[in-house]
């Protein structure tokens, strides 16, 4: 295996292309051939790291899941529904954004906030999001820890974002209209029209949109 070690995004950038980019690898690695040639973004200086300023929070592509949950306190509840923490300690912010449903729960967190990626190239290299006033969030697991999700449901209270319940993570759009106008039990029962459910090991379609609404229900109920 051909190990690329870049240490400015403009090195990195250069090298896209020529391996599979990877930072904590928790979900590359498993699946990489070996004779497969990779390239590393751990010593890349300035793609880690949380800054919060005027309620704007930045949060560098490869930081880390447990530093996230440290630093930004409204997030935490949904960072340590992911995995265990010895993923946490090496899974990655951007990484994360990669990971298949129903794996990719920041990144459903990260839709609801209508976060804005930051690239060079094809290199993300941040998010940013402004901190919400209010927040919601809920995963329905078939065990308490490190489970993927059979639904996962956040909200800043005006957007609804999906996971587990679609092979990506999802806006319920019609929801966020009932949501506007005060109306929560119409909102859970729309959200179903957003969902695209999957059979997997973890539940079924039709297990997934039964239970969907109640999900919704429960989780714009009780803001974290």
């Amino acid at each position: 295996m051909n190990v690329h070690l870049p240490e400015s995004v403009e090195e990195a950038v250069a090298l896209l292309g020529q391996g599979t980019v990877i930072a904590g690898g928790t979900h590359a690695f498993p699946r990489l051939d070996p004779t497969e040639s990779i390239i590393s973004l751990r010593r890349v200086a300035g793609l880690s790291g949380v800054t919060q300023e005027g309620g704007r929070v930045r949060v560098g592509a490869t930081t880390t899941l447990t530093t996230l949950a440290r630093e930004v306190d409204f997030l935490r509840e949904a960072v340590h529904s992911i995995a265990s923490p010895t993923i946490r300690n090496l899974a990655t912010v951007g990484g994360n954004l990669f990971v298949p449903q129903p794996h990719g729960d920041l990144a459903v967190c990260l839709l609801a906030l209508d976060a804005e990626i930051e690239r060079e190239g094809d290199l993300v290299t941040a998010v940013s999001f402004d901190e919400p006033e209010r927040w919601f969030y809920r995963k329905a697991m078939r065990r308490r820890q490190n489970s993927a999700s059979i639904v996962t449901v956040a909200s800043d209270g005006a957007r609804i974002a999906l996971g587990g319940v679609a092979r990506e993570p999802v806006r319920a759009l019609k929801a966020e209209e009932a949501l506007a106008a005060g109306d929560i039990e119409a909102a859970a029962e729309l959200s179903v029209e957003a969902a695209d459910p999957f059979d997997d090991a973890y539940a079924s379609a039709w297990y997934r949109r039964r239970v969907l609404p109640v999900h919704v229900r429960r989780t714009l109920s009780h803001a974290v």
